[in-house]
């Protein structure tokens, strides 16, 4: 699944990102997710909120 992307000057690039560990539910899923979204939109990263 491809997440949004938002750009530059968007509100939640401001807010703190929570902390999250290991065992956070469906966490292989969100990062492959993230991965796919990254390469997606020729990215080389992702900032934490979005």
């Amino acid at each position: 699944m491809i997440y949004p992307i938002v750009a530059y000057g968007d509100p939640v690039l401001r807010k703190v990102a929570k902390d999250i560990t290991p065992d956070y539910p469906n966490l292989d899923k969100v990062l492959e997710n993230m991965w796919e979204t990254m390469y997606g939109a020729s990215g080389v990263g992702l900032a934490a909120p979005q």
